[in-house]
């Protein structure tokens, strides 16, 4: 009987005050006055939400009709405006590309653009899910840049998933997901959903009060105590289909799927409502494809064939500790955040060697060039990766802004370069170097960026010898104008080709 009544005065209130034009907001505020004053729990407030919401969406005058199983449907999306210069400087021992050039230098100055549009619904039975398309096709970029006679750009799929949560501390994904992993943009570039499965558990331990609950929508988020100290301690796994290979690729290629495995144990201890301290050690592996060998049966077997995804070997000899983490506080009001990041690969040494320098046989003029290069470098490790950076204020409402800058160093064999950061030094390896940016709140959506990148060589004159200097391309591709047969191509200048690199970012980003 008490449910009951409660429901009714939530409900009439409700509908005495939804007859203004601003009904939405007043029916929230008034559940949110209800919640605080006891007459409501969270989780009827939410029901009555819900229902509302249903109710609304599903009369006569609506053109939207949600199924029954639907409780909640938001739909959000936002847009950019970007201009980008960059430039590009190679090293300074590497010859004039061929055809001729400016050295070696590459400057490019463009303007793009990102639309992102999607939803997400709250099923009954615990289930939650969503997609979202974007522009652009690129695994670490929606970034569309500007066409040619004002072409047009097409819409891609950048997000579809299903969730579910048996129980409060534990919720399975499976799909083309929001990154579960708590992580930089060291090791992960922040624009990558990637595909597969997650489990995410989760336990908060409050020491002198009741916690609250975390964001839903978020998997990193941890939940912050209501008033005293709180330990939280969870575990989150993934299991990525990093390439799937046809198995019905031509004769000579390798079919086997290339897998990612990534676990992390994240660990936050809550002081009070405004400073914690966070550590998430983790370990992240491939398996699967990518090995190679002369001729034409299936890798690892005599006459074994070669595998064509991203590249020969892009993802063999990969088995990275990694330890980001941060330490959030107030000052004067202003939050503030030390963050950090660092990746160990205890195969960096079999990788620069085996993948990026191989054991190829090249002919033609660039033969005498790759083969100094491989005997220069057969000691080089460069297993280590590492992030330190500081970040000032927050952007939620208009008014607000935010500084952050970080320095950071990437070994050449220490992380996987096609999921890193596409921006901070073009995505190079062998590169160390500053990120600083800037942003303002102009209106509660609309939010101006300036991000300015600086990076130099780690190790100077690295990998030098092969002809063909011009820095162009992604990580692990071809290059160098060389006829490579045998067991790898070695994209050595598309890996470590470039003395230093700068960048300007100029955003303009507007949410709706």
């Amino acid at each position: 009987m008490k449910s009951i009544t409660k429901r009714f005065f939530a409900v009439s209130g409700a509908l005495a005050l939804g007859l203004t034009a601003v009904k939405a907001q007043t029916d929230s505020a008034l559940l949110d006055a209800l919640v605080k004053k006891g007459v409501l729990s969270n989780k009827e407030a939410e029901d009555i939400s819900a229902s509302e919401a249903k109710d609304s969406a599903t009369t006569a005058g609506s053109k939207l009709s949600i199924g029954d199983y639907v409780q909640k449907l938001t739909i959000y999306g936002d847009a950019r405006l970007r201009f980008e210069y960059a430039d590009e400087k190679a090293q300074s021992g590497l010859p004039v590309p061929v055809g001729g050039g400016n050295g070696g230098d590459n400057i490019v100055e463009r303007n793009r653009y990102r639309l992102r549009i999607g939803a997400d619904y709250v099923y009954s039975d615990n289930f939650k899910g969503g997609f979202e398309l974007e522009s652009n096709t690129a695994n670490d970029s929606a970034n569309q840049s500007f066409g040619s006679a004002y072409e047009k750009a097409a819409i891609n799929i950048g997000l579809v998933y299903l969730q579910w949560k048996p129980v409060d501390w534990l919720t399975l994904t499976g799909g083309k997901q929001r990154n579960p992993l708590y992580t930089t943009d060291l090791v992960w570039d922040p624009d990558i959903n990637p595909e597969g499965a997650s489990e995410a558990l989760s336990w908060t331990f409050p020491f002198g009060g009741e916690s609250a609950p975390a964001d839903p929508k978020d998997l990193k988020a941890v939940a912050a105590p209501a008033s005293d100290e709180s330990l939280t301690v969870g575990f989150t796994a993934f299991q990525g289909i990093y390439s799937d290979n046809s198995e019905f690729n031509t004769k000579g290629t390798d079919n086997t799927d290339s897998w990612q495995f990534v676990e992390q144990v994240p660990v936050q201890f809550n002081f009070n409502k405004n400073m914690f301290v966070k550590v998430v050690p983790g370990f992240d592996t491939y398996m699967g494809g990518g090995n190679v060998g002369p001729g034409n049966g299936p890798a690892g077997e005599a006459g074994g064939g070669t595998l064509a995804f991203m590249a020969p070997n892009a993802d063999d000899d990969l088995a990275i500790v990694t330890a980001p983490g941060e330490f959030d506080w107030k000052f004067d009001k202003v939050p503030m955040k030390f963050y950090w990041d660092f990746a160990a690969n205890l195969d960096g040494k079999a990788r620069v060697q085996q993948v990026y320098l191989g054991n190829a046989t090249v002919v033609g003029a660039a033969g005498s060039s790759i083969a100094k290069t491989q005997a220069q470098n057969q000691a080089l490790g460069d297993n280590i990766a590492w992030l330190a950076g500081i970040q000032a204020g927050q952007n939620k409402k208009k008014g607000d802004w935010s500084f952050r800058a970080d320095y950071r160093q990437v070994g050449l064999g220490s992380i996987d370069p096609n999921l890193n950061d596409s921006d901070w030094g073009d995505s190079y390896l062998n590169q160390q170097g500053v990120k600083v940016a800037g942003s303002y709140n102009f209106t509660d959506f609309l939010i101006g960026t300036i991000t300015v990148y600086d990076t130099w060589a780690y190790k100077s004159s690295l990998l030098n010898g092969l002809p063909g200097a011009n820095p162009t391309g992604l990580p692990i591709a071809g290059g160098g104008g060389a006829t490579v047969t045998g067991t790898t191509a070695s994209g050595i200048t598309n890996l470590a080709g470039v003395s230093q690199t700068q960048r300007v970012d100029v955003d303009l980003q507007w949410k709706f």
